[in-house]
C-alpha cells in the first residue's frame, strides 16, 4: 500500500496554483481590511488567511519572510508587547504549520518515512537548549516576560527546522539566493546612502535613522553574512558560474562593511577570513596573496579620505580604555551577569532577566550609555546569568555540534559549490560567535533569524550535495554525456 506524500514542500504543485493562491488571499486580506479595519476581528481575519496560505505554500512563506527581513519593522501591540513585522508573524506561522505537519503525519501515519541518515543531525542540542531556556523561568521575577521570551526565542531556534526541510535541491537553493541576496544588497545600499548623507554622525547610532536597520553592530553583523559567504564562493568554488555578478555583490557587501563603525564586527570579519583563506587549496596561493592585498589597499584608500583615518584610530585607541563610557558600561554589566550567575549557578536566574535585574549607575557610566540596549553586552556571559550552567552547556553543545558536522562534511564534498556554501556559512557563523563576545543580537530577527537559518541550511547543503554524488556515481554516463548540467549554475 502506497503512503500518501506530506511533505512540507509540495512536489507537485504548479507556479500557477501559487499565483492563484496568493491572489485569493490578498483579496479576501483586502475585504477584510475594507470591512473591518476598524475592529480588533481585523487581527485575527489576517492570521487566519495568512496562516492558511502558510499552510499551503511553506516554501514560499519561507522566501517571502526572507525578503521582508531587513525591512522589519517594531509594531507595538496592546499591553505594551511588540513584534517585528512581518518576519516574526511568519516565521511564528511556519513553525507553527510545521509542526502540525508533523503530527499529522505521525499520527494519521502518512508521508515518507524519514532515513536515519537524513534525519535534522542537530536536534538534541537544540532541544535541550530550548528546554534549557525555559527552566529557570520559576526563578525570574517577571516569569510572564521570560516565558514571553523563552517562547520568541524558541521560535527562532525552530527555523533551523525550517531551512532543513523545505532546501531539499539545488534549486531550492537557487530561489533561496533570490530571496534573500538582493533583498540584502538593497538594504546594504540603502544604508550606506544614509550613513554617506551623514558621514558627520557616522560614529554614533544616530546616523542609522531612516535606514532598515537600528545600529552599526546589527548593521555590520547582517552586512558580514552575505560578505562572508560571497567571499568564500569567489575564493573556493572552480565551478563555472557568473563571476562578475559574484564580484559586484563582494564589491557592495564589502563598501558596507568599510561604513560600519563596529569594532566587534571588524574583529569577527578578520576571523572569518582567516578561517576561509585556511580552507583555500595549497596549489592556490596566488588567493590568498590577492585578497590580501585587495583589503590592503581598499583599506587603505578608505583611511586616506579626510577625517576617516582619524575616526577609526581614535575608535581602535579606545577599545581599552576605561575612561570610555561604553566600555565602563560593558565592565559593568559583564560583573552584574557574573553575580546574577551566582545567584543561581545551577538554571539561571530566567530568560530575559539581565534587562528586568540590571540598573546602570549614571555617575559611573554617563547619561550616553541610555542609548545602548540592556543586555549583559556578551551572550555567553548572559547565558551564563540567565540560563546557569545548564544552559551555558547546551549554548556549548550548539556551537560544537554545528562546526563539528561542518569540518566533517568537508573531508567527503569534493564538489567546489557545495564546498565554497559550507565554509561560507561556517565562516559567517564564526563572525557571529566571535562578536557575540562583546554584544548581544540573537535576540533581534535581522541576525538572529539568519543564524538559526544557517544552523538548518548547513546540513541541508550536504545532503543534496551527497545526493548529487550518489546520482553521479550510480550514473555516471549521464554527466559525461552532459558535463554542462554539472557546472550550471
Amino acid at each position: 500500500m502506497m503512503k500518501a506524500d506530506l511533505s512540507l514542500r509540495p512536489k507537485t504543485l504548479k507556479p500557477t496554483f501559487y499565483l492563484i493562491l496568493w491572489s485569493i488571499c490578498c483579496i479576501l486580506l483586502g475585504a477584510a481590511l475594507g470591512l473591518y479595519a476598524d475592529s480588533s476581528l481585523f487581527i485575527l481575519i489576517v492570521f487566519a488567511i495568512s496562516g492558511f496560505l502558510v499552510f499551503m505554500a511553506m516554501d514560499v512563506a519561507l522566501y517571502l519572510m526572507l525578503i521582508c527581513l531587513p525591512f522589519s519593522f517594531r509594531y507595538i501591540l496592546p499591553d505594551q508587547m511588540e513584534v517585528q513585522t512581518p518576519t516574526e508573524p511568519l516565521l511564528g506561522m511556519l513553525v507553527f504549520a510545521f509542526f502540525i505537519k508533523q503530527i499529522l503525519a505521525r499520527t494519521i501515519k502518512i508521508g515518507p518515512s524519514t532515513q536515519k541518515s537524513n534525519r535534522f543531525p542537530f536536534t538534541l542540542p537544540i532541544l535541550f537548549y530550548i528546554l534549557a531556556t525555559f527552566l529557570p523561568t520559576l526563578n525570574s521575577p517577571q516569569r510572564f516576560v521570560s516565558i514571553k521570551g523563552a517562547i520568541r526565542s524558541a521560535i527562532y531556534m525552530m527555523s533551523c527546522l525550517l531551512a532543513y526541510e523545505l532546501i531539499r535541491s539545488r534549486r531550492d537553493l537557487h530561489r533561496l539566493f533570490l530571496a534573500t541576496f538582493p533583498a540584502a544588497s538593497v538594504a546594504v545600499v540603502w544604508t550606506v546612502g544614509v550613513l554617506i548623507y551623514r558621514i558627520d554622525q557616522w560614529q554614533w547610532t544616530s546616523a542609522y535613522q531612516g535606514s532598515p536597520f537600528t545600529n552599526y553592530s546589527v548593521y555590520g553583523t547582517f552586512t558580514a553574512f552575505f560578505f562572508l559567504i560571497v567571499l568564500s564562493r569567489l575564493l573556493l568554488d572552480s565551478t563555472r558560474y557568473d563571476r562578475v555578478l559574484w564580484t559586484g555583490m563582494l564589491t557592495v557587501f564589502g563598501v558596507g562593511l568599510m561604513m560600519c563603525f563596529s569594532r566587534g564586527v571588524w574583529l569577527s570579519v578578520i576571523v572569518a577570513i582567516g578561517f576561509i583563506l585556511l580552507q583555500v587549496g595549497s596549489g592556490e596561493q596566488h588567493k590568498r596573496i590577492l585578497l590580501i592585498a585587495s583589503l590592503t589597499v581598499l583599506m587603505l584608500a578608505f583611511l586616506s579620505l579626510p577625517g576617516i583615518s582619524d575616526l577609526i584610530l581614535e575608535r581602535i585607541s579606545t577599545a581599552f580604555n576605561l575612561k570610555f563610557a561604553s566600555n565602563r558600561s560593558r565592565l559593568l554589566r559583564w560583573g552584574q551577569a557574573l553575580l546574577m550567575f551566582l545567584q543561581h549557578p545551577i538554571v539561571g536566574n530566567g530568560y530575559g532577566t539581565f534587562a528586568m535585574l540590571y540598573k546602570e549607575d549614571v555617575s559611573l557610566v554617563g547619561e550616553y550609555t541610555a542609548q545602548f540596549q540592556l543586555g549583559a553586552h556578551s551572550e555567553y556571559l548572559q547565558v551564563l546569568a540567565e540560563l546557569g550552567i545548564i544552559g551555558f552547556a547546551a549554548w556549548l553543545w550548539v556551537i560544537i555540534a554545528f562546526f563539528r558536522y561542518g569540518l566533517r562534511s568537508l573531508e567527503s564534498i569534493e564538489d567546489t559549490f557545495y564546498r565554497s556554501t559550507v565554509v561560507g556559512l561556517m565562516a559567517a557563523v564564526l563572525a557571529l560567535l566571535v562578536h557575540l563576545s562583546v554584544n548581544n543580537l540573537l535576540n533581534g530577527d535581522a541576525i538572529g533569524i539568519p543564524f538559526w537559518l544557517i544552523y538548518g541550511l548547513l546540513p541541508a547543503v550536504v545532503n543534496i550535495a551527497n545526493a548529487e554524488n550518489r546520482d553521479e556515481t550510480s550514473f555516471p554516463s549521464v554527466r559525461d554525456a552532459n558535463p554542462d548540467d554539472h557546472t550550471r549554475r
